[in-house]
């Protein structure tokens, strides 16, 4: 018996019907809002984000829609969110194609950047997403002659190939990379719910050496767990996520990271995390003792001086 959490694989028809209804349409109009924001704010920064946020979405509609169907298959679910993205990047390109044909006159501010007024015809979408061949036709010839400049120089050929792949890998990276680690995220078959997670705001000691942690950790040596005083905690600690389901006691699993706090020339400080382990089960009475150990934040010295 594995000493880690096991995804049992299981999934429901409703729940994958759900997943590829709900992750379709959400693809479908997120990719009208996508196109639509590029075509109309001609600042290539924007757009970059505009694109991230495009995935970034995908990806919570995908996620939710694991959660909600239970889908314990991460292959699976991983397989599906991957259609789902490709599907987005379809029809995005459908979308740009049919406002495209509908491009009128185009209005200049200045030298560096224009907006083209377009419309949109339905019979010509509608035309266009159900012709794949006409969509995959036309990526060449707007690869030659390029679809947009920075700065008055045009981007086409290699470069702008470069572009688009950058664009269908965010499209499906993100929402595969979520809806992966959202069905592989411990789940009761008993209680037929998901776990809950729980970070403890107690830090533990960094774990200087993760294997040995681990290996003492999977031989119920809990030595290694021990809460860092507030006093101790600099730029550098041990973080405990527990996974919990509330209504089966036996469902309880222990995630560690190490924690690192980097701040930059700017004063700016970020976090920086690394896994040391992933869904380790532990017992009923670990769990509770993990609770009493570290669900506590430290108090500073100071304060209880003060007190």
């Amino acid at each position: 018996m594995s000493l880690y959490y096991q995804p049992s694989k299981r999934i429901t028809l409703g729940g994958i019907l759900g997943f590829v209804l709900v992750g379709a349409a959400a693809a479908f109009g997120l990719a009208f809002a996508y196109v639509y924001a590029t075509w109309y704010i001609p600042f290539i920064y924007i757009n970059v984000v505009l694109t991230l946020g495009f995935g970034a979405l995908l990806a919570y509609a995908v996620k939710r829609m694991t959660t909600v169907g239970k889908l314990r298959n991460p292959a699976l679910v991983g397989w599906l969110a991957l259609a789902v993205g490709l599907w987005a990047w379809y029809v995005q390109w459908a979308v740009y194609l049919t406002l495209l044909n509908g491009a009128g006159e185009t209005e200049y501010a200045g030298h560096r950047f224009s907006i083209t007024h377009t419309s949109f015809e339905t019979d010509t979408f509608l035309g266009i997403i159900t012709r794949p061949d006409l969509v995959l036709a036309m990526l060449p010839r707007l690869a030659e002659d390029g679809i947009w400049s920075i700065f008055t120089v045009k981007v086409s050929g290699f470069l702008l190939y470069l572009v688009w792949f950058a664009e269908l890998a965010i499209l499906l990276v993100f929402p595969w990379i979520v809806a992966h680690a959202e069905a592989a995220t411990p789940f009761s078959e008993r209680a037929g719910q998901w776990a809950e997670k729980l970070t403890f705001p107690q830090p533990a000691a960094a774990f200087s050496d993760p294997d040995a942690t681990k290996a003492a950790l999977e031989a119920a040596d809990w030595s290694h767990l021990q809460p860092l005083p507030a006093e101790e905690i600099t730029n550098s600690f041990g973080r405990l996520h527990l996974f919990h389901a509330p209504q089966d006691e036996d469902c309880c699993y222990l995630s560690l990271e190490n924690v690192t706090i980097e701040v930059d020339d700017k004063g700016k400080s970020s976090e920086k995390a690394t896994d040391v382990l992933q869904y380790l089960q532990v017992s009923p009475q670990v769990c509770r003792d993990l609770h009493a150990r570290f669900g506590t934040a430290p108090v500073p010295a100071e304060s209880v001086t003060a007190g």
